[in-house]
């Protein structure tokens, strides 16, 4: 992971960010505590030395959750200010960012027709009675998100950092996900 920096001064303007997504994810559901993984990116404009306003948006999947076999996918979008703390290479920062986040889950259903069926498509013999049938259900939803988080930058040269932690707290508004 790294960041990309655009500078004329002693800091740069803009900022730009695409890496590696780890999260645990803590559900206020009865769905269990599992991990995702994705990616995600973040582009800074920064105002002074000090101050930057953030735009970030990422996604983070799990394929399998525990016994459940749901597939899950979460999507943030998130904005706010970024505070720096700019001395020599390394860049600490906080950020404290609103916006939302965006789950959606999928699970497959197995069932068996009623011993009638009707014709599902005119013209199409309809399936035999008691015969195994299989559907994706899914459901979605978007809530407010806000994450308070902060990281740590390492200065390359002008243009390049390395971006070495980057941690944060989401907190999703109703039934949604917790993601630490």
């Amino acid at each position: 992971t790294g960041v990309l920096s655009f500078a004329a001064d002693d800091y740069a303007r803009v900022e730009t960010f695409v890496g590696f997504n780890y999260s645990r994810i803590n559900s206020s559901t009865d769905v269990p505590s599992f991990s995702a993984n994705g990616a995600g990116g973040q582009v800074a404009i920064n105002v002074n030395r000090v101050l930057g306003l953030v735009a970030d948006i990422g996604a983070v999947h799990n394929g399998n959750i525990e016994q459940y076999k749901l597939d899950t996918t979460l999507t943030n979008f998130l904005f706010g200010p970024r505070f720096n703390i700019r001395k020599g290479r390394v860049i600490p920062y906080g950020q404290f960012l609103m916006g939302g986040v965006h789950a959606s889950t999928s699970g497959q259903v197995a069932a068996t027709l009623p011993s009638t069926v009707p014709p599902i498509v005119p013209g199409i013999p309809a399936p035999q009675p008691g015969a195994p049938v299989s559907l994706r259900a899914s459901a979605s939803q978007t809530a407010f998100a806000y994450v308070l988080g902060g990281g740590l930058d390492i200065k390359i040269n002008k243009y390049v950092a390395f971006r070495a932690i980057d941690l944060g707290w989401i907190v999703t508004n109703g039934p949604a996900w917790t993601l630490d």
